[in-house]
């Protein structure tokens, strides 16, 4: 008999395989789902068949591609599959001949369609029993498929499926507007939570490095901060319903198993920590809560949203005792905490965290921060000592640690306090551009100490020169007119006639620079 014929004849008998396989096999267990998927390859792989039939049984060889092929005995009258590869009760092999013998007079299309739909009408009548638990255990489904894609796929493929995700979950939604944010708050936690593995993969390795796919998963996970926000803040400004009590009480450790659970981007995570209790549960109850259960935790993230409490709470001896523990390995994980700090303009606490971190900045940025990251590290950092107040010499002397990615940073220190020698010398040192120094404080160091920057712009006008072409002499002619107008500023119109004297001398055979000298007026 042919495989239509079979299928023919026991139609009834496919039916209640397929009906088995529907209430056996469920789409959001990753497990099943991935059964299915394989056994629809091998069907449309044609890797079904030969068949040797009988009247009431069928002995099938399935060909799955870089393995030894499986034999999978169907019997018609117990309605029982079994397979060679003794994988379970039921197996990719068995999937795909019962599947193959449905496809030859229906549509499998269809069927996984309505299969695939049943999930989603078990999380809509989940859902609605509106309880904590429901939630989590849908949304946990939901977004199962997050935690289960390989870090090696493309990143359009991540965000393609969250989007697909996105889709399924608006079914979910509930329609009182008084429970929309809320809702909103559960779905995104579980996104991040469920994606946090892939996105940190991707953003938490080599920060140097830089790629499309980088940028498409940073933008998702600053869309979802952000979504996550205004979600927080629409509840914020909404009178509480005593029925959401319990969800707001689970809430709390949503967010504590989705910080402190996942590893890498510490910045981000305590973000969403913080947003939530600062925003969210402002009484002392049931932040006292909290902090005797974070105590309990050995972890060193745990110590720093416990002494994130202490900063909300102003206990600072409580802080001190906290940053004692402070070392290179763990910087990262405590600047976060004195960004707050200088955001809330608490400024005794983010003296007390910047004195303990001051030891460990040299070895950190030379031993942690990616290169191409330093100069942006290096300006954060000396932005937090110079909110504590801390004295300019122990800010000073960390320059010598910073070294060329400093310089920006140095260079504006030293122009605020008007040392333009110093500044100059750093020009020389690290061999700055000259439009670099323009940017960096060149305008006004002429306008209030030209003499100091004398020895700078020359070594500038002589580099233009040596380029020999009119566009380099034009601007070292515009270098001397501001020469020119910095020693009548200070007196030194001798001086100054004498030097500009010597270098017409020294380059008189370069025709087209003594044109434009000529033009530029440059004796006083």
């Amino acid at each position: 008999m042919t495989v239509e014929r079979v299928s023919y004849l026991h139609e009834s008998e496919i039916d209640e395989f397929m009906n088995s396989l529907k209430n056996s096999l469920q789409p959001g267990v990753e497990s099943d789902a991935t059964m299915v998927r394989q056994a629809v390859a091998l069907v449309r792989n044609g890797s079904v068949g030969p068949y040797d039939l009988m009247p009431s049984a069928a002995v099938v060889t399935v060909n799955n591609q870089g393995t030894e092929p499986k034999r999978v005995h169907l019997s018609f009258e117990r309605i029982d599959a079994q397979c060679s590869c003794l994988e379970g009760s039921w197996c990719s092999h068995q999937i795909a001949v019962i599947f193959h013998l449905y496809s030859q007079f229906h549509s499998l299309t269809d069927w996984l369609h309505e299969w695939r739909r049943t999930e989603a009408q078990q999380m809509v009548l989940s859902i609605s029993q509106r309880t904590p638990e429901a939630w989590i255990d849908v949304l946990s489904r939901l977004t199962q498929p997050l935690r289960t894609i390989a870090m090696s796929e493309n990143p359009g493929v991540f965000i393609h499926e969250t989007s697909l995700i996105d889709q399924k979950a608006i079914p979910l939604i509930p329609f009182e507007w008084e429970w929309k944010p809320l809702f909103e708050l559960y779905y995104r936690l579980h996104v991040l939570d469920a994606g946090w593995t892939y996105v940190n993969t991707h953003l938490g390795g080599n920060a140097s490095s830089f790629h499309y796919g980088k940028w498409y998963v940073q933008n998702w996970l600053t869309e979802q901060l952000g979504k996550l926000h205004d979600s927080v803040t629409a509840i914020g400004v909404k009178p509480k319903l005593f029925e959401a009590d319990a969800f707001h009480e689970r809430l709390k450790e949503v967010v504590r198993t989705y910080t402190l659970g996942n590893t890498g981007l510490f910045g981000e995570r305590f973000r969403v920590y913080r947003l939530f209790w600062q925003h969210l549960f402002p009484s002392q109850s049931a932040r006292d809560s909290e902090l005797a259960i974070l105590e309990r935790e050995q972890s060193e993230e745990a110590q720093i949203l416990v002494a994130f409490f202490h900063l909300l709470q102003g206990k600072n001896d409580k802080l001190e005792e906290l940053v004692s523990n402070v070392s290179v390995g763990n910087i990262a994980i405590w600047l976060p905490l004195a960004d707050l700090a200088e955001g809330d303009d608490d400024i005794e606490s983010l003296s007390i965290i910047m004195k303990a971190v001051l030891p460990f900045i040299g070895e950190y940025v030379n031993q942690t921060v990616a290169l191409a990251n330093r100069p942006q590290f290096v300006r954060r950092i000396d932005g937090l000592f110079e909110a504590a107040d801390f004295p300019e010499e122990a800010r000073e002397s960390l320059f010598a640690h910073y070294g060329e990615s400093g310089i920006d940073v140095f260079a504006d220190f030293l122009v605020e306090r008007e040392r333009f020698s110093e500044w100059a010398a750093l020009m020389h040192r690290y061999g700055v551009s000259y439009d670099g120094a323009e940017a960096g404080g060149l305008k006004i160091a002429l306008s209030t100490d030209p003499v100091a920057v004398m020895p700078l712009l020359h070594t500038y006008a002589m580099s233009f020169i040596k380029e020999k072409n009119r566009h380099s002499y034009r601007r070292a002619v515009k270098l001397f007119k501001k020469m020119k107008a910095g020693s009548k500023k200070g007196g030194k119109s001798d001086f100054w006639n004498q030097y500009i004297d010597t270098v017409r001398e020294k380059n008189r055979r370069l025709r087209a620079l003594m044109e434009e000298m000529e033009k530029g007026n440059l004796n006083l």
